[in-house]
């Protein structure tokens, strides 16, 4: 089986945490080679990418799509924000600006890889930590 058809499976498989994620720890690898890069058509594709991709966060959260914690809300809009008042420096190759939309992308992601404490424990299936196979 091929890396793309793991990836696949991957994708399907997902929770909704995962997957934004993993878009967003995505975005930022490509940010970060449209840096280091020479193609303006990537950094344009890179850019326009998280510019949507915070867009949809916004407009999901507007609609009331998603229901979270108002603090939650609050900070994901104000980061949208953010995001989107920085990206005219970014599509100008300002580097200052792509590495904050970097950081911000991988400290979202890296909160979403944390489970909220909240969340029901997984399933065990009979299967102990330590225990020999």
């Amino acid at each position: 089986m091929s890396v793309g058809n793991y990836d696949q499976i991957d994708r399907d498989t997902a929770s909704g945490r995962s997957l934004e994620a993993r878009v967003l720890i995505r975005s930022a690898l490509r940010l970060q080679a449209a840096i280091t890069g020479t193609d303006i058509q990537e950094l344009f594709d890179s850019v326009s990418l998280n510019h949507r991709l915070w867009l949809l966060f916004y407009s999901e959260i507007e609609s009331k799509h998603v229901s979270l914690p108002q603090e939650i809300e609050r900070n994901i809009l104000a980061l949208a924000n953010y995001v989107v008042s920085i990206t005219p420096r970014a599509f100008a190759r300002d580097r200052a600006a792509l590495e904050s939309l970097i950081n911000v992308n991988r400290r979202v992601a890296a909160g979403l890889s944390v489970e909220p404490a909240d969340a029901p424990p997984p399933p065990t299936d009979g299967f102990k930590a330590g225990a020999s196979v």
